[in-house]
């Protein structure tokens, strides 16, 4: 009798226990990431002070991505929702918003410096406050991104050397056929692949750090110090990358992508994007016979020795492309991190598997 009621005792202790860790499980902060990729730097913020779950599935294409009914369910029930911004979810955001009920998704990319795309350059762009301007509801923007850029200043962390159209939170991007206001449809093509960059990556974990600090500031500490010791490990990646990087020679610092996804890279490493299989910021656009054909002559004519393309899109094409053209076929993580077993599950990894393979193929 004695041992049975030991053992009633230990079960209910056991009980208690694994009721108490339910709840305090339920009870941390429920953050929704869009992509795997902001997902992972929110989850380097949160610690094990909040739940970070993504919206966009490992291997999808955010362009092309469409929400089910139980993922606008778990935004719903979300206390924080982060996005990338700049139209990366530009078909996802109406249906987010609908489910959000009225409160606001943190932009990640609010004080990040933004890339035109293709033949916009040189445009001169509308500065004005952006529909995606606010990281956190009672912040003003400029101040916020003013401090962060400090706090990036103070532990050497290097801010993109190239032109680009201001903060986000500054100026206006088109959403190409799904912008809403014409006047605006021709000026203000954003390259929304900012992560190709570390230094935007920190800009994301203070942005993040922020807002998960307003929505439970009991945990503000721990989400401080999680940011900091994250920001110290991209300072460290910035220098790995470099390093693998130095050896390759400027003239063979040259890409052809699937589509325009590597402008940041290129712009902060000194490459040159010379040619696309989609001439778009989105894989859903559809190349020209003739384009298709123009693609080929220029990696021919400037002896491109590799084709790129994103592992979330169909590589049909810019395999041909390159079987056509004599040049080898790579594939890349471009819009989305591998599953826990594969080359690139984190951030990190992410960056360091696509230098690598870079690297490889321009050598």
């Amino acid at each position: 009798m004695l041992v049975f009621k030991k053992m009633l005792l230990l079960l209910v202790l056991l009980l208690l226990a694994v009721t108490s860790a339910v709840y305090a499980q339920s009870d941390r902060l429920h953050v929704i990431a869009s992509f795997t990729v902001l997902a992972d730097v929110a989850r380097n913020v949160a610690g094990e002070a909040a739940d970070v779950f993504t919206l966009i599935p490992i291997d999808a294409d955010p362009h092309a991505f469409t929400p089910t009914p139980s993922d606008l369910a778990a935004v719903t029930d979300a206390d924080v929702v982060l996005i990338s911004g700049i139209n990366l979810e530009v078909d996802l955001l109406e249906a987010i918003e609908g489910a959000l009920n009225g409160k606001t998704p943190i932009v990640a990319s609010t004080c990040v410096d933004i890339l035109p795309f293709g033949e916009h350059e040189e445009h001169a762009y509308e500065q004005e406050a952006s529909a995606e301007a606010t990281p956190t509801a009672d912040s003003d923007p400029a101040d916020q991104c003013a401090a962060h850029v400090a706090e990036l200043d103070a532990i050497s962390a290097v801010p993109p050397t190239y032109p680009t159209l201001g903060k986000l939170y500054a100026i206006r991007c088109a959403g190409g056929e799904t912008e809403a206001d014409p006047e605006h449809a021709e000026e203000g093509n954003c390259d929304p692949h900012v992560w190709f960059n570390p230094y935007n990556i920190q800009l994301w974990a203070l942005t993040i750090r922020d807002a998960l600090s307003a929505a439970d500031p009991a945990n503000a500490a721990t989400y401080a110090a999680n940011a900091a010791a994250y920001l110290d490990q991209l300072e460290s990646l910035k220098t790995e990358l470099n390093d693998m990087l130095n050896p390759l020679p400027t003239e063979r610092r040259v890409l052809v992508t699937d589509h325009e996804a590597l402008g940041y890279f290129a712009s902060t490493y000194g490459f040159s994007v010379v040619g696309l299989v989609v001439p778009s910021i989105s894989t859903a656009a559809e190349p020209s016979a003739s384009e298709i054909a123009q693609l080929i002559d220029t990696i021919r004519a400037q002896s491109v020795p590799a084709v790129f393309a994103g592992v979330t899109v169909s590589p049909q094409l810019a395999q041909q492309v390159a079987d056509d053209a004599g040049a080898s076929f790579y594939t890349l993580y471009t819009e989305s991190l591998s599953a826990p077993d594969g080359a690139a599950p984190t951030y990190l990894d992410f960056m360091r598997y696509n230098v690598q393979t870079i690297v490889t193929a321009l050598s």
